[in-house]
């Protein structure tokens, strides 16, 4: 039997919306009314009564334009800019804890900066899209990192 679910593909959200008591439970209620999972939630940036929101999740190409457009209408929300996950101005900064004694690097085919000395214990900083950094943590998760963590930059 065919599948004839549409195609899914990862979005990353940006929504600038006002900080304040239920804001963020009206972004989660919009995603969770339309049966979409929150992969990833971030809150920054407050400045002036404003917070940004960054959310990662994967849907349709036709619910995240729903998505997007009913996120706009929120009486919280200021402004909504959703990309895909793989667009180059979809930025992440990810940290490389490796095991103790081990050396990582990144994989060149990876088109990331990068800073620090994993063999002298030192975190390794990685910069790059969000794609880009995903293939080096997941590559330093196969080589045994004792800890990784990434976040997906404001545009």
């Amino acid at each position: 039997m065919r599948d004839l679910a549409p195609p899914r593909q990862r979005y990353v959200a940006f929504v600038r919306a006002a900080d304040r008591p239920g804001s963020l439970t009206a972004v989660a209620e919009v995603m969770s009314s339309r049966g979409v999972s929150i992969e990833s939630f971030r809150s920054s940036a407050r400045l002036s009564g404003t917070a940004m929101l960054t959310l990662v999740f994967s849907t349709s190409a036709r619910l995240e334009r729903l998505i997007e457009r009913t996120l706009a209408r929120l009486a919280a929300v200021s402004d909504v800019t959703v990309l895909p996950a793989d667009a180059p101005r979809v930025r992440a900064v990810g940290v490389v804890h490796a095991a103790p004694g081990r050396r990582f690097i990144p994989p060149g085919d990876a088109a990331v900066t990068w800073s620090g000395d994993t063999s002298l214990d030192q975190p390794l900083l990685i910069e790059g899209t969000l794609v880009d950094v995903e293939k080096v943590l997941a590559a330093a998760v196969a080589e045994g990192a004792a800890l990784v963590s990434s976040i997906v930059l404001p545009p």
